[in-house]
């Protein structure tokens, strides 16, 4: 079986799911907020999980195999990478904003009515500033970025691999992020579109010159919490 196949079915369902979450009205939206993660990490750690005992299984030695495959390792010199792309990611997002929309942080989270309990917790910080950074990079770096670029090495065009494995994995990532974005918003799809591609294809970068996935995590964490640590301080 190809490494495409899982994560390609993961990406799939996961966008279907979110675009069905997004269409639809939640009275609760502590449950709408949920759901949406759910939708996005289920399938994307379902793939994950496939492919890795895929991969010990051939290897025959399971976690080994799996974390080399999926490079997940962070050392010290990753702090300096991932602090570096996602302060410089993040700043380009601004720029975006400022000459779409006049203004910074348009796209920004902002709060309302806070009630400090678990849902804020989640909602505010673990969902947002680590979860998703963890979930979205061992599936697009880990796994995508790998996988397409072991097919296309395989398949002869090794002087190719990098470029098109960190097109794809940029690619995939991006298009992600647009699935809830209202398709009449045009400026909020040129927005989201071009700021999460620029991330995408930065922490594809980072982690195929390093070999490891720890920078484009701390640039995930970077990249979000800059734009969740200043809502939260403003209110």
């Amino acid at each position: 079986m190809s490494l495409l196949m899982p994560a390609g079915i993961g990406i799939v369902v996961a966008m279907v799911l979110l675009a069905s979450v997004g269409a639809t009205t939640f009275r609760d939206g502590n449950v709408a907020l949920l759901l949406g993660y759910l939708c996005v990490w289920v399938p994307l750690l379902v793939a994950i999980g496939v492919t890795a005992f895929g991969v010990g299984r051939a290897a025959g030695e399971q976690s080994g195999a799996v974390r080399r495959f999926l490079r997940l390792s962070i050392r010290p010199i990753d702090l300096v990478w991932g602090l570096a792309v996602g302060l410089l990611t993040r700043t380009a997002a601004s720029l975006i904003e400022i000459g779409v929309y006049g203004s910074m942080g348009t796209t920004g989270v902002s709060f309302g009515e806070t009630v400090y309990d678990l849902w804020w917790l989640f909602g505010a910080l673990l969902a947002p500033v680590l979860l998703a950074p963890l979930v979205e990079e061992l599936f697009f770096r880990g796994l995508v970025l790998r996988a397409v670029h072991s097919q296309v090495v395989t398949r002869g065009s090794s002087g190719w691999a990098g470029v098109i494995a960190v097109t794809v994995s940029g690619l995939t990532f991006a298009l992600m992020h647009l699935v809830t974005i209202e398709v009449g918003n045009a400026q909020a799809i040129v927005v989201v579109g071009v700021s999460t591609l620029i991330f995408g294809l930065a922490a594809a970068s980072i982690s195929l010159a390093t070999g490891r996935i720890g920078g484009a995590i701390i640039a995930h964490v970077t990249f979000n919490g800059l734009v969740v640590v200043p809502a939260l301080l403003a209110f």
